[in-house]
């Protein structure tokens, strides 16, 4: 009896988590179509609008790899208590002395950066988009 009540507890709790599993997915804006990495999560997002010249401590950098498929990659997402709420300073990337790879954090960028691996840019603008938990 006590075998029967533990497997009909574990398959609500399985039902319940495909069900709002489901409600997380389609809560995502329909426009969120892209996506952004950051501290080794993948977060979608959609650009708002470009802004003018803003103070550093008020932007976070994102790297973009132009000439590639890969995914940009941010230096902060939601939670991190230096994150700027998706204002960021846009840097190019330019792979110089490694076949381009996705990265999925910017540890791994300035890692490459510092091995001559990488080129990357001074700011080229700035934006607004925010992370949204995928």
């Amino acid at each position: 009896m006590q075998k029967r009540g533990l497997t009909a507890a574990l398959a609500v709790v399985a039902l319940a988590a495909v069900s709002f599993g489901n409600i997380g997915a389609s809560a995502l804006p329909p426009r969120a179509e892209g996506r952004v990495y950051a501290n080794d999560q993948l977060w979608a997002t959609f650009g708002l609008k470009d802004f003018r010249h803003a103070p550093e401590q008020s932007v976070d950098m994102i790297f973009t790899f132009p000439g590639t498929n890969l995914i940009p990659v941010a230096e902060a997402s939601p939670g991190d208590p230096d994150y700027n709420g998706g204002r960021w300073d846009v840097r190019e990337v330019r792979f110089t002395g490694m076949a381009p790879e996705q990265f999925t954090n910017d540890e791994q960028v300035w890692f490459h950066y510092g091995l001559g691996h990488l080129e990357i840019s001074g700011t080229l603008k700035y934006f607004e988009c925010p992370l949204i938990r995928l």
